[in-house]
């Protein structure tokens, strides 16, 4: 009685720790969801690629929470399992369920929907994952800025655009590059102030030609 009285008090914690850290997300986390339909991953075992339980020579089907500790009171991960292969929305915890470290989906064992991942509790990177390969617009995070925004297809690089930006919070560089990381397309610079002061046209990592450039105040420079 005692151990199931401190789990279910963990949980509670580990569910306010969760939602507070996280800005925005209002859904409670999967293991929280699963807890009363739910079988502990290490009741798990895995042939060939495919989860069954104990004694079964049947591909598991349903849901799971799995655990750091022997107790069940250390959450870690949470998803469920389909003919015995990932399948659903799946989720990875830090501090014992305390933060996310990534959510995701699977489909028939694969990669397959919304990557979100995130570092002590602050998203650092999204994108979309199609049949395990990475696809469309990756987006990655730093302090809660965007840091590069790559474009994928079938998990190979097209083109990633690049951001810095001041201490004050505004955006100093964005530049874009090609799959050789070279400069390719137009490149901004701004001043502290957010006033645009250059775009300068590039192509395969030269110059092609300097489009605009201002000063501190917005007046046009000489090109």
């Amino acid at each position: 009685m005692i151990k199931i009285l401190i789990k279910a008090s963990l949980l509670v914690l580990f569910v306010s720790g969760i939602e507070a850290n996280l800005p925005g997300v209002v859904d409670k986390p999967l293991y929280d969801k699963y807890l009363s339909s739910a079988v502990n991953l290490s009741s798990l075992v895995e042939r060939d690629g495919i989860k069954y339980q104990v004694n079964s020579t049947k591909p598991f089907s349903g849901r799971f929470i799995g655990y750091e500790d022997d107790f069940g009171l250390c959450v870690n991960e949470a998803g469920s399992y389909k003919n015995g292969l990932l399948h659903g929305p799946y989720e990875f915890y830090e501090g014992c369920g305390i933060l996310y470290s990534y959510k995701t989906a699977f489909k028939n064992g694969l990669d397959h929907g919304r990557y979100i991942e995130f570092s002590e509790g602050y998203l650092t990177m999204e994108g979309n994952m199609v049949n395990g390969l990475a696809e469309g617009e990756w987006i990655g995070y730093e302090y809660g800025l965007i840091s590069w925004i790559e474009d994928v297809k079938n998990d190979m690089t097209v083109s990633i655009t690049e951001f810095s930006y001041y201490d004050n919070g505004q955006i100093e560089t964005k530049d874009l590059y090609n799959d050789s990381e070279e400069l390719h397309g137009i490149s901004e610079t701004y001043h502290r102030n957010g006033q645009l002061k250059s775009k300068i046209k590039y192509k395969n990592g030269s110059v092609e030609r300097v489009i605009e450039r201002y000063d501190f105040n917005g007046n046009p420079l000489p090109l």
